[in-house]
């Protein structure tokens, strides 16, 4: 029996054909919505108008906001620009270096119990402020006065033996002479009037004695005085309790700590300057002092102590400051920082700081000549404070612009403005 063979071919094209006809259904459905439908031409050229004139207003509206916001932030598009000038000044200028420096007490320390005792009463607080012979401590007195009227009765004894031996002296000695008075006479005893002497000699080194043990216990009574004042701890000068070291029922020895005063109206400025530093600083050398919360101060060269640290290579010295009139908040061992003077004064040309410009490689300004702007080439020198030394390019009274110089050029016109703004920094300075 024969196979029958049937062959596939017919099969996969009728598929394929199939599959093309599929896809090609649904390109078309996919394509009809953007196909573009042609309108009148009536209805087209009204459509495209409406969105030219649209956009027509749309622009000029733009352009008017732009106009404006120029206006408003540069004064005019086409105004010449604002900007602000300061003088070049000549004057004596001080080359200053930043030391760090404390504020110290010239009257501080612990107030320390004279006597022992217990401590009665507390009179002051940390805090409180005290003036020259307030209580601040009071100790029990009660051992202190029993001493004193120990003392004092004896001295009262002592006082009694010296009139006593003085009564017995004085009888001693007119028989001594009553015997010296008997020396040629036949009743006159050698033994008699040699014991005699003897006894008077033993009255006078008795009364002698008798004295000395009572200006001894003279003494030990004043001291039982002192003792019983010092049982009132005052205080030695004016200043502020700055800490307490007992209360009440603490039993203290001599030379035991009882409170800390400060005085803090005598306060000092104290800085290690560095030895070669001090050229500058001869007596009454004035300074600026700037602490870190308060208002900035004057203060004077006082002393420099002859003795320099080996480490740092640095000596000690003292300013008395100028406080300003007014409540000035600094306190003693506060941080500060002082201008120390590193040469001798000299005369100098300056000019600030903010007008210093770099162009091309080259350090310039920009001088304004009556409403032109001109630039000017020149050479710095050291800082000072704010202010660059200006060696040479510029002569004092001229106009330098100090805000505003970042987009200057040559021959410009401007508008010299008043007013610093929010930096402080006024328009043209004036040398004192």
């Amino acid at each position: 029996m024969k196979k029958l063979h049937f062959s596939r071919r017919p099969v996969r094209r009728r598929h394929r054909r199939a599959v093309f006809c599929v896809f090609a259904g649904a390109l078309l459905v996919a394509g009809l919505p953007v196909l573009p439908i042609s309108p009148s031409p009536a209805f087209a050229q009204e459509t495209t108008a409406k969105p030219d004139a649209k956009q027509g207003e749309a622009k000029k509206d733009s352009e008017k906001a732009k106009e404006g916001s120029g206006g408003q932030r540069r004064g005019g598009r086409g105004g010449p620009p604002r900007v602000v000038v300061d003088r070049v000044i000549q004057g004596e200028v001080v080359e200053t270096l930043a030391v760090y420096g404390r504020l110290v007490a010239r009257q501080s320390g612990v107030i320390a119990s004279r006597v022992r005792g217990a401590v009665g009463a507390i009179q002051v607080h940390v805090g409180d402020r005290v003036k020259k012979g307030d209580v601040l401590v009071t100790l029990v007195t009660n051992m202190l006065n029993a001493e004193r009227a120990l003392k004092s009765a004896e001295l009262r004894q002592f006082t009694a033996s010296i009139r006593t031996v003085g009564t017995q002296l004085q009888l001693a000695s007119q028989e001594l002479e009553r015997l010296e008075r008997l020396r040629k006479s036949s009743a006159f005893s050698v033994a008699r009037y040699e014991d005699k002497q003897r006894e008077v000699e033993r009255y006078r080194s008795a009364i002698t004695e008798a004295r000395a043990k009572a200006e001894q216990s003279q003494a030990e009574v004043m001291m039982a005085d002192i003792n019983l004042a010092n049982a009132s701890i005052i205080a030695p000068f004016d200043g502020v309790v700055s800490q307490r070291y007992v209360e009440v029922g603490n039993y203290v020895s001599v030379g035991d700590k009882v409170v800390s005063v400060i005085n803090d109206t005598s306060l000092e400025v104290e800085a290690e300057i560095p030895s070669f530093r001090l050229s500058g600083l001869a007596i009454d050398t004035p300074i600026t002092v700037r602490p870190e919360y308060s208002p900035p101060f004057s203060a004077v060269v006082r002393a420099v102590v002859p003795e320099e640290n080996p480490l740092a290579r640095t000596r000690t010295v003292r300013f008395v400051p100028k406080f300003p009139p007014g409540d000035i908040r600094v306190a003693a061992n506060e941080n500060v920082v002082l201008d120390i003077p590193s040469g001798a004064p000299r005369v100098a040309i300056t000019v600030a700081k903010d007008s210093i410009l770099q162009r091309r490689g080259q350090t310039v300004v920009f001088v304004v000549d009556d409403d032109k702007v001109r630039m000017q080439q020149v050479s710095v020198g050291d800082a000072i404070g704010a202010r660059f030394e200006i060696k040479a390019g510029l002569k004092p009274g001229d106009r330098v612009v100090v805000r505003g110089n970042e987009r200057l050029r040559a021959g410009q016109k401007v508008i010299v403005r008043r007013g610093g703004g929010k930096s402080g920094r006024g328009g043209e300075s004036s040398q004192r």
